[in-house]
């Protein structure tokens, strides 16, 4: 047996300083946040500890209660963006509306709440706790300003809340447990203000549902071989000068306040009245949410009527199905698409190369219309990649018999390289922008 009071030689102190290194190397990777580029505060502990024991800190909490909304309307790239910025439009804050010691930190890997903790400086612990809720407005003032400007006016817009509380050694208690109570305070300062901004939003979503007050685009979907329109897609427009004004920002929030389906169906059942007059030799794309297609009663709620109304049947219609959300149980949603087959209506998978499992959705459902994400068109006269993955989709739709459909086109160059690639039919600001009425041509576009 080895003597365990023997001291260590030279060759064992170097091994126990390579593991030691090893797991705090592998520690501090658990607890990095590469979206950020920030650590979870539990890396913090011992620097948090030695702090309070010279004082008190001060808790800031960050939280964002519409991100999960928008990540489901808009994809996680989107969050991601978005939290990138945040946290440096925070480092920038050092020095500004936090003091140059701040830690800037998150309260978990791959989470989107942001803690800031702050060391009493001088002063007495009063001053920073009566200082804290001033900072705190400050703060989130100054972030909401800098990031819509940042983000810009066609970006959703992200609601912010943000909490505080104070922490301090005792000698009778665990600083740990005190640290996390702290945050728990802090962050619950933050889910009231969430509470009362959902209670305000779904008061406000209900209003406009139960009054109807949408408006429909509609944008132009050109068969760019004889270069003329082939059908154009609805696309629901929120009240003007609203919270709600953007593409999503109305679908963010009625997520949040469970009221999908009834503003899915609501924009079905105006898409298709506000298409009077529309020619039934074109086709009318209609976006539907995977979770509402795929149940009973889709064709409910008015909707046959609202055809019937403006003498329009089911095949005049495709049913474009968005893959930013994922389809959970494909045998029941492919039986009660069949349903919807049968009667007629033709079907799309709408921004194939984003969202969820594009492929399985596609060799499930066998689309009539693929529609390309403008993620893969944009710049794909630049990218030999993005050209080599629509050739891949254009041989994927021949063997099931779908249409491929190039969204987001905006450049003559992108316009060339899709056609030289084989691509048919397009949509994007080249050829026109979506409008109430329905919209010919620009001459560019031609």
């Amino acid at each position: 047996m080895s003597d365990p009071n023997r001291p260590f030689s030279d060759a064992e102190w170097t091994g126990e300083t390579e593991r030691l290194r090893a797991g705090l190397l592998r520690l501090r990777g658990a607890l990095h946040d590469r979206v950020t580029g920030l650590f979870s505060y539990h890396l913090y502990l011992d620097q948090l500890t030695t702090l309070a024991d010279d004082g008190r800190v001060g808790v800031l909490a960050l939280d964002f209660p519409t991100l999960a909304g928008l990540e489901a309307a808009y994809g996680w790239e989107m969050s991601d963006r978005f939290l990138a910025s945040v946290a440096r439009l925070l480092a920038l804050q050092r020095g500004d509306r936090l003091p140059e010691s701040a830690l800037i930190t998150l309260d978990s890997v791959h989470g989107d709440s942001f803690l800031m903790f702050l060391h009493e400086n001088g002063g007495g612990a009063s001053s920073l706790e009566s200082h804290l809720p001033n900072l705190a407005t400050a703060l989130h003032a100054t972030l909401e300003a800098r990031l819509a400007r940042e983000q810009g006016s066609a970006a959703p817009r992200i609601e912010s809340s943000i909490g505080w509380s104070m922490v301090s050694a005792a000698p009778a208690a665990r600083f740990e447990r005190r640290l996390h109570q702290a945050i728990r305070e802090a962050r619950t300062m933050t889910l009231r203000q969430t509470d009362r901004l959902q209670d305000e939003r779904g008061a406000a979503v209900r209003a406009i549902l139960a009054a109807g007050r949408l408006t429909t685009h509609y944008q132009p979907i050109v068969d760019m071989e004889p270069g003329t329109i082939m059908g154009y897609e609805a696309l629901t427009r929120s009240p003007e000068n609203s919270v709600f004004e953007g593409p999503d920002a109305l679908f963010a929030s009625c997520h949040e306040a469970r009221l999908l389906p009834e503003l899915d169906r609501l924009c079905r059942c105006e898409a298709v009245r506000n298409a009077r007059g529309f020619d039934p030799q074109k086709k009318l794309f209609l976006n539907s949410l995977p979770e509402t297609m795929g149940a009973p009663g889709f064709t409910g709620g008015g909707f046959l009527e609202a055809l019937s109304e403006v003498n329009l049947k089911p095949r005049n219609l495709v049913l474009e199905i968005t893959e930013r959300t994922s389809i959970q149980d494909f045998d029941s949603f492919s039986r009660e698409l069949g349903v919807l087959r049968r009667q007629g209506f033709l079907v799309a998978i709408d921004d194939v190369g984003t969202g969820y499992s594009s492929l399985q959705t596609i060799t499930e459902v066998e689309p009539d219309f693929i529609k390309i994400d403008l993620s893969l068109i944009q710049n794909i006269h630049r990218s030999l990649i993005k050209q080599e993955l629509v050739h891949s989709l254009l041989q994927v739709s021949a063997r099931i018999g779908a249409q491929v459909i190039a969204e987001g086109i905006e450049t003559e160059d992108e316009y060339r390289a899709l056609r030289r690639c084989g691509v048919r039919y397009g949509q994007g600001y080249w050829f026109a922008r979506p409008a109430p009425p329905f919209t010919g041509l620009t001459p560019r576009g031609r």
